[in-house]
């Protein structure tokens, strides 16, 4: 006749077995089998998982150099200079939104840079900013010329640092008056901020860019013996007219 036996092993490892002897004499250790874990232990490990997933990630964002490469002066930059590849540097830096998108360059538009001029000192190791230069035309250096225009007659202060635009000039007076383009093509180098609007008082100095002497010549003449309009005239296509206009005589 079978016989059955109790066994308990102590220790932190405790199970229970179950000794059984069958007629032959021989006896066989069942054992229990361990249960499974509970809900309660596999919601515990999963949050414990997640804290570790959560902490490896504060860790990298942390750890991480999230700064972008903006173009800086290798060495100081006088006015008028004009801009090489070798004037330039990279620095990498963390700037507000308004500052990087619109105003800072980066490693990728490094290239837009070379060519344009200083239109404001800068040190070495500064931020090169839009109101800092004047963008490259693209023409060998040229002459420039600055003067007061009321923003009215300049598109209502709306003109832009490197924008195309056409010097006219209005002559006499009444019946006997006619106007005529001294220049087309200048170049705006500067107006109050670059990149910005004209601030709107009368005055207002703008600075043009222009391929000759001659070209000078006609927009000094204009300034101190017409009266001075800006066209905007970038993207425009080329003009067809004869460049002047006369008032209709009167009938």
């Amino acid at each position: 006749m079978a016989e059955r036996e109790l066994l308990v092993t102590g220790g932190l490892d405790a199970s229970v077995a179950l000794r059984r002897s069958d007629a032959a004499g021989r006896s066989q250790v069942v054992r229990r089998r361990r249960p499974l874990p509970g809900g309660r232990a596999v919601i515990g490990g999963f949050l414990v998982a997640v804290a570790a997933v959560g902490i490896f990630a504060a860790y990298t964002s942390a750890t991480t150099d999230a700064r972008t490469p903006y173009v800086v002066a290798r060495h100081d930059l006088a006015f008028g200079q004009r801009i090489t590849a070798a004037d330039l540097s990279f620095a990498p830096m963390q700037l507000p939104s308004s500052l990087a998108h619109r105003r800072a360059f980066t490693r990728a538009d490094s290239a837009q840079l070379v060519g344009a001029i200083v239109v404001a000192p800068m040190a070495a190791g500064e931020l090169v900013q839009a109101s800092s230069v004047a963008e490259a035309s693209g023409l060998p250096p040229d002459e420039e010329i600055s003067f007061p225009i009321d923003p009215a007659r300049a598109v209502g202060g709306r003109l832009r640092s490197g924008e195309a635009v056409e010097v006219l000039a209005t002559y006499g007076t009444g019946n006997d008056a006619y106007t005529v383009v001294v220049v087309r093509g200048a170049r705006v180098v500067a107006a109050t901020e670059p990149g910005a609007a004209l601030s709107g008082r009368a005055g207002e100095v703008v600075t043009l860019s222009l391929t000759t002497s001659s070209d000078a010549l006609a927009v000094a003449n204009a300034v101190d013996a017409g009266q001075v309009t800006l066209v905007r005239a970038t993207g425009a296509p080329a003009p067809r007219d004869a460049g002047i206009y006369r008032a209709p005589s009167p009938r």
